[in-house]
């Protein structure tokens, strides 16, 4: 069947003009279908994703039939007994083509001959099912007996031996459009570079597909996403040396609920966490009983809690103070993501927090869940 990355286009139909007086080489299809004797097979185009009949045979009673082709450009097209099960096509306009294939497997053509494109796609389509049946019994052992370790060392190899067989598969065949079947068996986030080498070939052998248009358009919005989460990522490390661990925590000073201002350096001495967080802010509420229970378990030894809300009205703030039951210091300039602590200490997602010693130096930083328990019990021995 035809992949996520072929986006099924109009197909450009395209009049060949000579320049000299010799007419066009004329194009057949030929078909062999057995099981399908009398039956019509239709070779279609793809207008707006949906295949459109573009012309029809009715096979003899040895499931043969030929189609006579008008001159189309490369691109991809499929034949059916019109039922579900379709045989993808990769056909140029100077190609004739002969397919040999079962009716109750007609996406799986026994020959190819004629088409060097489909040969290489159905080649590949046939690689891919061996290795799907091969993936499924080893998963089913592995339902079976998931301690069965010789089955988990097979499917590891099956997995990278098929994806590296895929890979030379692209690399080898750059130009031609089969090689989108095979882009869609791995994952973009790690083989960009690669998706963009297949667009700049594909560029050159099928420059007005739609095919190609639809790929492009998903390939450069794959590139802009992964540059912008390369940015995030820079700027989040600079955030983060804005105050390294080891470093003097700095002091600072907002109004508690009741309109009074706190400091940090009220807390010298103790081990503090100074923790970001928001009503509105479902992850932040899932961990809150989490640090409920480890100020409980350490408050007496001398650890303590100052929240940071980045709420921006007072009774969200104070409604999930009570619900949640943070009975530790609280402040906020109820601003939003605009909270002058959370920009001094450089916050761009929440929950975040910043443990600091006894001495004010900076212990660790968005310390959660088991990580927070961990570091704890390392520094409230």
């Amino acid at each position: 069947m035809m992949t996520n990355y072929l986006i099924a286009p109009a197909l450009l139909a395209a009049t060949l003009a000579g320049c000299t007086g010799n007419a066009p080489k004329e194009r057949t299809l030929t078909a062999q279908i057995d099981g399908a004797a009398g039956k019509t097979l239709y070779f279609d185009k793809f207008v707006n994703n949906r295949p459109v009949h573009a012309d029809s045979v009715k096979l003899d009673a040895e499931g043969n039939g030929m189609m006579k082709l008008p001159a189309m450009p490369l691109d991809f097209y499929s034949l059916t007994l019109g039922g579900d099960q379709i045989m993808v096509l990769l056909l140029d306009s100077a190609e004739s083509i002969r397919v040999t294939a079962q009716a109750d497997s007609l996406q799986f053509p026994r020959k190819v001959e004629g088409s060097v494109n489909t040969a290489l796609l159905h080649g590949y389509f046939r690689d891919a099912k061996t290795y799907d049946d091969q993936s499924q019994a080893l998963a089913q052992r592995l339902k079976a007996d998931p301690a069965d370790s010789s089955a988990m060392v097979e499917y590891a190899k099956l997995n990278a031996d098929f994806g590296q067989q895929t890979r030379q598969f692209i690399q080898d065949h750059m130009r031609s459009p089969a090689v989108l079947a095979a882009l869609n068996r791995i994952n973009p986030q790690q083989d960009l570079p690669l998706f963009q080498q297949v667009k700049d070939s594909l560029r050159i052998s099928i420059p007005n597909s739609e095919y190609f248009a639809g790929f492009r358009d998903q390939v450069d919005r794959m590139a802009q996403q992964a540059l912008a989460a390369k940015q995030q990522e820079e700027m989040q490390a600079k955030l983060d040396n804005l105050i390294p661990v080891g470093s003097e925590a700095p002091d600072f000073t907002q109004n508690t609920p009741e309109g009074k201002p706190f400091s940090l350096s009220n807390l010298r001495g103790k081990v503090v966490l100074v923790d970001f967080w928001a009503s509105w802010c479902r992850p932040c509420r899932m961990e809150n009983p989490n640090v409920v229970k480890m100020y409980n378990k350490y408050h007496a030894k001398g650890f303590d809690v100052l929240g940071v809300s980045l709420d921006k009205t007072k009774d969200a703030w104070t409604n999930a103070i009570k619900q949640d039951g943070l009975t530790w210091h609280h402040v906020s300039d109820l601003a939003f993501w605009n909270n002058a602590v959370a920009q001094q200490y450089g916050v761009s997602a929440i929950p975040y927090s910043v443990l600091v010693g006894r001495d004010g130096k900076v212990l660790g930083k968005n310390l959660r869940g088991a990580e927070l328990e961990a570091k704890l019990a390392e520094v409230m021995k």
